[in-house]
């Protein structure tokens, strides 16, 4: 989340945020896409400088310092395109799904505020069965306990979990590591 670093790591407070994944999901069409999958949904020509294949050799390519030509290249094309983006969202979306989708990137923005991070955690068992069909199982657990759970690097099956309170993670600790 974007917002969370902005605030965590600079004290910048986001307000009237426009959240691309956000409006997407509310427009009713696949959740959790990456952003190449979306513009190319909204038939936005995709961001040529991603290359996901950094990952594999370099896991926190983002913290990389200073940044390299090629982060800076991958990150302005990728802002350049949140423009036309939002701008195809806003014709597209109903009144009613609107407002909801406009609330939700509001309170993501809020909780990259209010809520602590705890990165690096590790399913113990089989993460297909923590995850659920299309992630049905995550969305269940983030319901209950309040948290927000990411995928950090799916190759060392490691996760972030956004978190109100310890009880609250204590419930998504307690679901990854069930024995």
């Amino acid at each position: 989340m974007d917002c969370d670093a902005l605030f965590h790591n600079h004290g910048i407070m986001v307000a009237n945020v426009h959240d691309t994944s956000a409006f997407h999901d509310f427009i009713g069409y696949e959740k959790n896409k990456n952003l190449n999958d979306t513009l190319n949904y909204y038939g936005i020509r995709v961001n040529d400088e991603r290359d996901k294949s950094v990952y594999r050799s370099n896991p926190n390519f983002w913290a990389t310092r200073p940044l390299t030509k090629k982060m800076i290249d991958w990150a302005s094309s990728d802002v350049d395109k949140l423009f036309k983006l939002a701008e195809k969202q806003l014709e597209r979306i109903s009144s009613a799904k609107k407002s909801s989708a406009v609330e939700k990137s509001a309170n993501y923005a809020r909780l990259a505020r209010v809520m602590d991070v705890k990165s690096g955690l590790v399913v113990r068992g089989n993460v297909g069965r923590f995850i659920g069909r299309g992630g049905a199982n995550i969305r269940s657990l983030e319901r209950e306990s309040g948290c927000l759970i990411y995928s950090e690097d799916r190759e060392k099956n490691t996760w972030f979990v956004f978190y109100p309170n310890n009880a609250s993670l204590n419930i998504v600790k307690r679901r990854m590591n069930p024995y």
